[in-house]
């Protein structure tokens, strides 16, 4: 009797412990992350609007809708501005993925903006990993917005968010050229 006291104390000490600590996909996740914190990229958990909003998981049992927020995962790279930078004209563009598999724009882009960079964006959102949701640059920050699916893919979203900030986000002007 006095074992299985000892057992039973032993099972509700260990229990507690082990429940605590991470799951295999947490410290998958927590790798990840050191990575592109290792890369200079800041990571933050975020919500933002769901580019897909118009989907039946945003209605709730009794009816009624919610709001159609998703919850990811931010890997930003502050872009280099230049030295007048407060002179140029300010340029934000943003890119979502819809429930298609396919990008859009989402609203105009500036004149100002690089039709170079713009091109490119173009080109190689396709190559994202299938879990990036959004892209975007607003304040010289540059911004992906995914669900960390599989490890290896943080590479990809790595060297996306390391060119996009080596080309020119400002259209060159033609008398600078000269």
């Amino acid at each position: 009797m006095v074992y299985i006291l000892i057992g039973v104390i032993l099972i509700a000490i260990i229990v507690p412990i082990i429940s605590v600590l991470p799951s295999a996909r947490q410290k998958e996740r927590m790798q990840m992350r050191m990575i592109a914190r290792a890369a200079g990229v800041s990571v933050e958990l975020t919500s933002i609007d769901d580019p897909n909003p118009k989907q039946d998981k945003y209605i709730a049992y009794t009816g009624k809708p919610i709001p159609a927020v998703l919850k990811v995962v931010a890997y930003r790279l502050q872009r280099k501005r230049h030295s007048d930078w407060r002179n140029l004209p300010k340029v934000s563009w943003c890119r979502f993925r819809d429930l298609d598999n396919n990008w859009h724009w989402k609203s105009e882009l500036s004149e100002a903006m690089n039709k170079q960079l713009g091109e490119w964006l173009e080109d190689v959102a396709c190559d994202l990993p299938a879990d990036v949701v959004q892209i975007e640059e607003n304040s010289y920050n540059i911004s992906v917005y995914w669900h960390e699916g599989t490890k290896g893919d943080e590479q990809a979203v790595l060297d996306f968010l390391k060119h996009s900030a080596e080309l020119s986000l400002i259209e060159p002007n033609p008398e600078d050229l000269r």
